[in-house]
């Protein structure tokens, strides 16, 4: 009994939005949002500029649009109720409270479904469209193809045996007496590394490095590999640097392919799909050509090594599952606006609400200044001392980065506008953080300050 009354307020809530012109109004919206942006957005007239632009920008339109009316639905679907005296028609039935929570919670997340799905549709089909009837020739059409509209798992590269080198800079270390006494044997260790790491992946004028990459047995050949990577120069201008990168299998013929790239720049290289057939090792080497630059690229970052990208589903496949942490999201979104509308009015509600939006749509800026202590780096002079007040305020932002710090983990966008997959972890970990704890917690808070809430 208790799932079919709440069940019948979670259709009562639907019926009511359709009733209002709201889910009528929010899907012309919607529409219009996605189809519109790619045409208002030109990119750089490429096709693979193109199909980014429909990736990152429609859905993120998609999220932000539907994160703000769930919001809002969700703040008044029990403050403006309350204060319009209409809950008690609903309250004088034999319905419990905590049933009335749940099922406006579950008739707002039927919209999102509803939505959410109407909006990887739409996604799906412009991507489709706009590179089967692209002008670009085949060859193009096939790149990008590969490119995005396969689910890709990025393998990091092998990393090289670096004990010889590392036991020779331990002795050198222990022999000059510069070891700090606070520092631990482990904590040496891992700066050696690091300082080795630099040394290796630092490229000066006509140098190179190489990268190798172990293919999983699992992989299944026949499509392209995409090797992404990047890399930063210790000059100020942001010159082309010429280059060749070798790629080796084994076994198989050397392959080469000469590149010109800017540095800070994000740049893609594609590995035929037959120059690769039946290996389970790829080896690259970067060369650089210009001899007469005076700038050193710095691949050293580990954010910054190359990675090979690998097909390991479809677009569709990895589009429902980014749609999916998406819901979760949307899951907590609308628990945390009914809770918030248990308590408060609607104008207080929302603003409320909207403020948890905007912290956790700054959950990196929160992170950052948690982990480092720095709320900003001053442009000239040097950096002052923290006051009382400025380690007030980061012991605040230390107790948010705790609530926010696993939303950072959780954005798909980023993922599926590059071709990576969306993993198996990240939706479990969506559906356990948001979709679980977050939204029960909420649950838990708003039911009980709904029950004792004053109707009177």
């Amino acid at each position: 009994m208790m799932l079919t009354r709440t069940i019948a307020i979670a259709w009562l809530t639907i019926r009511e939005a359709v009733r209002s012109k709201l889910l009528l109004s929010l899907t012309c919206l919607l529409v219009a949002g996605l189809f519109g942006l790619p045409m208002l957005i030109a990119g750089d007239n490429t096709l693979e500029g193109k199909v980014q632009v429909i990736l990152t920008y429609t859905l993120a339109f998609a999220t932000g649009l539907l994160s703000l009316t769930t919001l809002w639905t969700a703040c008044g679907g029990l403050s403006s109720e309350i204060q319009d005296r209409r809950l008690y028609l609903v309250l004088t039935k034999p319905l419990h409270r905590h049933e009335l929570w749940l099922g406006k919670w579950l008739g707002i997340m039927g919209l999102n479904i509803a939505l959410m799905g109407l909006s990887g549709l739409i996604i799906s089909a412009m991507t489709h469209h706009a590179i089967r009837n692209s002008g670009d020739s085949l060859k193009i059409k096939r790149q990008v193809s590969e490119q995005f509209l396969l689910a890709r798992l990025a393998v990091p590269p092998l990393t090289p045996d670096w004990s010889q080198t590392l036991s020779a800079a331990t002795q050198r270390l222990l022999q000059s007496g510069r070891i700090p006494t606070n520092m631990t044997p482990e904590a040496i260790r891992q700066k050696l590394i690091e300082e080795i790491k630099i040394q290796h992946f630092t490229i000066p004028p006509g140098g190179g490095v190489q990268f190798s990459f172990q293919i999983p047995a699992k992989f299944k050949h026949g499509h392209d590999l995409l090797l992404r990577y990047k890399f930063d120069s210790t000059r100020p201008e942001r010159n082309p640097v010429a280059a060749q990168w070798t790629i080796g299998t084994a076994p198989g013929p050397l392959t080469h392919i000469g590149v010109t790239n800017y540095p800070g720049i994000p740049a893609v290289l594609v590995l035929d799909a037959q120059s690769t057939a039946g290996s389970n090792l790829i080896t690259v080497a970067y060369q650089r050509q210009d001899t007469q630059s005076q700038a050193t690229l710095l691949f050293a970052d580990t954010t910054q090594e190359p990675e090979l990208l690998m097909p390991c589903g479809s677009f569709e496949m990895n589009l429902i599952r980014g749609l999916f942490v998406i819901l979760c999201r949307l899951a907590f979104l609308a628990a945390l606006g009914l809770t918030a509308g248990c308590l408060l009015s609607t104008p207080v509600a929302l603003f409320t609400a909207f403020f948890i939006l905007i912290l956790m749509a700054s959950a990196g800026y929160v992170e950052s200044v948690a982990t480092t202590g720095v709320f900003y780096i001053p442009h000239e002079g040097p950096a002052l001392d923290p006051n009382w007040l400025d380690r007030a305020i980061l012991h605040i932002f230390r107790g948010f980065n705790v609530i926010t710090h696993p939303l950072i983990q959780l954005d798909p966008a980023p993922l599926l506008a590059s071709g990576r997959v969306v993993g198996g972890k990240m939706v479990l970990l969506a559906l356990g953080w948001l979709a679980g704890l977050y939204s029960a917690i909420s649950a838990l808070i708003g039911i009980a300050l709904f029950n004792r809430r004053e109707l009177g």
